[in-house]
């Protein structure tokens, strides 16, 4: 198996940092606030974010909660980064499956709102009635 050039410790590290600020600004948090919620110093997080400091999981799913994102999402977000190749196949072939990893992240009112709205559609669109059956029928 080739591996991507830019597997290294620096290069990982300053993409995972990449990532944490990427999602920090999505957010429009500032670097303190998210720093405090995570329990780590503002200074310690800019390091982490600039890629010249390594954190731990515990940190890294702290971060991430304070960001409100899955630790599952900022990985997903670090391979892509990393060029994780497209080919793979991403979903199971299960359809209960993919249909709680599909809603494993949303908010329980997203949820609600995704439940009401197939209840819906299950009832606007009924199953077609069986056609009648020709031919012999035992009495």
């Amino acid at each position: 198996m080739d591996f991507a050039h830019s597997e290294s410790a620096q290069a990982i590290r300053a993409a995972l940092g990449s990532v944490l600020r990427g999602r920090r600004e999505a957010t429009r948090r500032t670097l303190s606030e998210v720093a405090v919620e995570a329990g780590l110093s503002p200074a310690h997080l800019s390091e982490v974010e600039r890629g010249r400091k390594e954190v731990s999981i515990e940190r890294l799913i702290a971060v991430a909660h304070a960001l409100g994102a899955r630790p599952g999402e900022i990985y997903a977000d670090l391979a892509r980064l990393l060029g994780s190749e497209a080919d793979q196949p991403v979903w199971p072939e299960d359809p209960p499956v993919k249909l709680r990893l599909a809603t494993a992240s949303l908010p329980l009112e997203a949820l609600r709102s995704v439940a009401d709205f197939s209840a819906y559609l299950a009832m606007a669109n009924p199953p077609p009635k069986p056609k009648e059956r020709i031919g012999f029928f035992p009495k």
